[in-house]
C-alpha cells in the first residue's frame, strides 16, 4: 500500500514512493504492477504511466476504485519526466 498525506501532495513524495515500489517490484522479478487507487490519486498514476484497467471494490469500504496497470517492461523510466 502506498499513501501520501494530503499536505504532502505535490511535493514529490508520491513520485519517490512510486519509484521505490517500481524498483522493489523489478528486483523481485515482477512484470506488472496492479494498482487499486483512491479515485483522487488516479491522475497521478496515469501521469507516471499507468493505464486504466477497470475497477475494483475496496474490501474495507465497499467503494468502487479505479484499477490501473503499470507495465514494468515497457513503461518509460520515471526519471524521464513521464
Amino acid at each position: 500500500m502506498l499513501f501520501v498525506d494530503p499536505p504532502a501532495i505535490g511535493t514529490g513524495a508520491g513520485r519517490l514512493l512510486f519509484e521505490h515500489a517500481v524498483a522493489t517490484a523489478l528486483a523481485a522479478g515482477a512484470r506488472t504492477l496492479w494498482i487499486e487507487a483512491d479515485p483522487g490519486a488516479e491522475p497521478f498514476y496515469r501521469h507516471v504511466g499507468a493505464v486504466r484497467a477497470g475497477t475494483a471494490v475496496s474490501p474495507s469500504t465497499g467503494r468502487e476504485l479505479p484499477r490501473l496497470r503499470y507495465d514494468l517492461r515497457t513503461s518509460p523510466g520515471l526519471g524521464s519526466g513521464a
